[in-house]
């Protein structure tokens, strides 16, 4: 298991670097909308969009409903269509991937433009490959999500791991071929490896260790897992070494240029870079 967990790990870590193409973006060019907004993806060309969280009934377990803007190094542009639970920027183009109120997950050749339906009863978070060829989230009726996998140029989504329900918090790997994924198939959440429809292999972590929950997707940084949950955000190597964890922390994206990790604290929008997050501090 170790000795497939480097091979993994080395496959994900050149993989991530095809994000690599722009000069870093300051995080300060977007802080500062942070007090009020979520930074949902950041483009290769710096642009951003972000969401204005909306109200929701303390203590519930309604989903996270988002007032989309798309923001450019000129200002604001209009955003097409209503409120969404998710956006991101589709990898090498300007099409953007949603998941509409109603759960559908739908595609824009660009945040003005029409979007188009490419699945239903869909639940973020949305994971992407670095080349824009693949997605990954869950479907189904919560509680019993499960994994899919979805083709960007066919539009063929295919049911992954069909036995390893409920599933959440999907994060696939820089080259599309494999999905890190949480799941409690026996009651007990875990991580599991998926690579086609081979079956799912656990992922065994030391006793104790955090797990993804979103909502925002975990994301591939170098050697390190980068994910969210209700205490933080936290690295984990992929050789199944757990690292640093941030309390109070939310939100982590990859900026633009892949260099490093924006997330929100107490309001403001922080940049981390590998080595800030390698080991606890």
């Amino acid at each position: 298991m170790k000795t497939a967990a480097m091979i993994l790990g080395a496959a994900m870590a050149v993989a991530g670097c095809a994000r690599t193409t722009e000069a870093p973006r300051p995080a300060e060019a977007l802080s500062y909308r942070a007090s009020t907004e979520v930074v949902l993806d950041v483009a290769a060309n710096g642009d951003a969009l972000v969401g204005r969280e909306l109200p929701a009934e303390p203590e519930s377990d309604a989903d996270r409903v988002l007032s989309p803007s798309w923001l450019t190094r000129a200002g604001r542009r209009p955003w097409r269509g209503g409120d969404v639970l998710e956006a991101r920027w589709i990898p090498g183009t300007t099409a953007v991937l949603t998941i509409t109120t109603a759960h559908t997950l739908t595609r824009r050749e660009s945040p003005d433009a029409p979007a188009v339906e490419l699945d239903r009863e869909v639940f973020g978070p949305l994971s992407l490959d670095a080349r824009g060829t693949a997605v990954a989230y869950t479907r189904g009726d919560p509680p019993m999500l499960s994994l899919v996998r979805l083709d960007l140029r066919t539009g063929v989504a295919t049911a992954m791991a069909p036995g390893l329900v409920p599933a959440w918090c999907p994060a696939l790997s820089p080259d599309g071929s494999e999905v890190v994924v949480v799941a409690s198939p026996e009651g007990h959440p875990a991580l599991f490896r998926v690579r086609g429809q081979e079956a799912p292999r656990p992922w065994v972590l030391p006793p104790g260790s955090p797990l993804p929950m979103g909502p925002n997707a975990p994301v591939v940084f170098g050697d390190a897992l980068v994910f969210e949950n209700e205490t933080g955000v936290h690295s984990l190597g992929l050789d199944g070494t757990p690292r640093r964890s941030i309390p109070g922390v939310r939100h982590p994206v990859l900026s633009a240029d892949g260099r490093s990790v924006l997330a929100h604290r107490d309001g403001a929008l922080l940049r981390w870079t590998a080595g800030d997050l390698e080991s606890a501090r």
